[in-house]
This record gives structure tokens, sequence and C-alpha cells, in this order.
């Protein structure tokens, strides 16, 4: 799935996890901010694709292998591996946590676990955002990965199901944006006016995602293929077909027209 959309799924989790925080609304934001950076992390094992990739980090680290041959690979640092599982997702918050205790000199103050402790629906936000991405390439095509290796340092990749394009996933990504929208208003609104935020937010995220699963479930083709797509194509022309059908096509217009402005895959 796009960027994009793995971004704003990061920050609906995110307002979801700051709904269950006493800190101010600053903090609060602050979360949000954590899980959707989080939200698109895992993407950077894409970096392999970059023009300059084998000229600078490939000669670095001596790599015998082309940028577009990695990522395509299963190489623990290839696309859809060690940066797409559950151990990349926890030592990365651990990781960014630890510098963070380091820099702004909490560790003057009290020890990490007590900084972990206080910190938590930091973590939780940054863990969550990062694995809400995960979910989100699991209906995507198998390729040469065959899903996502969720489970690393084990060789089991899980997903590569095809219920879904790789892109043109506009009401993934309308669903997925209204329901932060929502989230996000009330987390403001909350400040001034009490209510159960807790509960309301858990119950909104939780149609949001239901409705996610109802789209992903419910295309009328079946995206799948394993290695390398020979009709990528008119894939992805009945992708944009089916959003068409989905949208209307007024709303699929104005989606189309901006995914054309755009200079990544969406």
């Amino acid at each position: 799935m796009n960027i994009l959309t793995h971004t704003v799924s990061g920050l609906a989790v995110g307002a979801l996890v700051a709904s269950f925080s006493k800190m101010n609304l600053s903090d609060r934001l602050k979360i949000v901010f954590v899980s959707g950076f989080a939200g698109a992390l895992p993407d950077i094992d894409s970096i392999s694709l970059w023009s300059h990739f084998d000229a600078t980090i490939g000669k670095s680290f001596y790599l015998t292998h082309s940028g577009k041959e990695i990522y395509s690979a299963k190489f623990w640092y290839s696309h859809h591996a060690f940066y797409h599982s559950l151990f990349a997702a926890v030592l990365l918050a651990i990781t960014a946590g630890f510098f963070n205790y380091l820099i702004t000199g909490n560790f003057k103050k009290y020890s990490f676990f007590t900084f972990f402790k206080k910190n938590k629906l930091f973590f939780t936000g940054f863990v969550l955002g990062y694995l809400i991405h995960l979910l989100e390439d699991m209906p995507t095509p198998a390729s040469t990965w065959g899903g996502v290796n969720l489970f690393w340092p084990f060789k089991t990749y899980i997903g590569g199901a095809g219920k879904i394009w790789w892109w043109n996933n506009y009401d993934i990504f309308l669903i997925a944006g209204g329901t932060f929208l929502l989230l996000f208003s009330l987390l403001i609104i909350n400040k001034f006016v009490r209510f159960n935020l807790r509960k309301i937010s858990l119950t909104i995220f939780a149609l949001g995602f239901v409705w996610v699963l109802v789209q992903i479930n419910t295309r009328k083709f079946d995206f799948s293929y394993t290695g390398y797509a020979k009709h990528y194509g008119a894939y992805e022309k009945k992708s944009k077909e089916l959003q068409k059908e989905i949208l209307g096509d007024r709303l699929y217009r104005w989606m189309l027209a901006f995914d054309n402005k755009l200079k990544l895959n969406f």
C-alpha cells in the first residue's frame, strides 16, 4: 500500500492512543506525530531503489547486489523483510526512546526503565503505528516476497493475498483519513468539553478498521501473483476501474487528479 495511506493510518492510531493519555494537548499531539512517523517508517527498506544507492550505501557496505536486486530479494535488509517485522517495531521504538532519553537529559534524573514507564504511550503509539503499516501490506500481492516477514528472524512471510493492488486504493485512504480527522478533532474538542474520549475514539477507530476490512475483502478482482507481474499495467488499470465503481465518478475524478499531482505512487 502507498506511503500516504500508511502515514495517515499511523496518525489515526496515534490519535486513538493519545485519547488514553492524561497529558496536556501538546503532549497528546506528540503521540499522534510519533505514531504517524512510525506508520511510514517500515518503507525505509525501499531506499535500495534510490538512484544513488549503489554508488553510496551499496559501495560503503561492499554489497555485491544492486539496489534493485536487493529490493526484490529476501535478504534481511530487502523490502518486506526485517523492517516489516514485529521485532523491528519494538527495537526501533526502544532505540528512538533511548536517544530521546539521552538527548533530553533525562538520564540525569532517572533510569531508562522509569523513563519508559513515564512515556509508555509514546512507545505504544510508535509500535502500533508501525504495525498498522505491516497489516496494510499483507493484503497486497505476494510478488517476489510472499507477504511480509512479520516474525523475523524466522523466515516465514505472511500475507501476499492480492486482495488489493499496490496503489490506487483511494477508498482505503479516505476511510483512514476520515477516521484520523474525526479522532484528531475529538482530541481538540476534549480540551474544552469533557466527555468519554476513550470510548468514543475506540468506537470510531473500530468502525473505521472494520470498514477498511470490508473494502479490502469485497474487491471484485483477484490481484494475486507471485514473482514478477506480467500484466502490471492491466492490474493497475483494473484497480482504478474498481475505484471508480466504489467512489462514483465525481469523487473518483477528484482523487485521480490528486493522485496525478503527486510524485510518488498513490
